[in-house]
């Protein structure tokens, strides 16, 4: 296979519509990037990084990580699964997924269904974004 093949088929993987609600890399990252299915995209660098609580919220879990700034909420099931990779700082990107993925999602990876990004330095009157 020429290398222009190669190339254009690298590419056109890349362009697919992801299937999961992470990604991770082989070796740790400077920044992590936080995606809405609605298309709100925030890039948080893991060096702000604070702390991340897990806990369930009825048939639901929710992952709360907290960086110098922001606050991000994450919401959806087996998200406990997604620990290990925050606390090595592996994640390149977490994001939500529409509701018609959940049916769809594999039954061993985690799937988030609901991305929230408060930044913790606006004023006490904006409400945080939900997404």
């Amino acid at each position: 296979m020429s290398t222009l093949q190669e190339a254009l088929k690298k590419l056109r993987a890349d362009e697919s519509l992801p299937t999961r609600s992470f990604e991770s890399g082989k070796t740790p990252l400077h920044s992590l990037q936080v995606h809405s299915w609605k298309g709100d995209k925030w890039v948080l660098p893991w060096a702000h990084f604070g702390s991340a609580c897990h806990h369930r919220v009825g048939t639901k879990e929710q992952l709360v990580l907290s960086f110098a700034q922001h606050v991000i909420e994450l919401e959806g099931v087996r998200l406990a699964l997604l620990l290990p990779g925050i606390a090595s700082q592996e994640f390149v990107c977490l994001r939500s997924m529409p509701v018609k993925y959940d049916g769809k999602a594999d039954e061993n990876e985690p799937y988030i269904s609901r991305v929230s990004v408060r930044c913790l330095t606006d004023s006490a009157e904006q409400n945080p974004e939900s997404f």
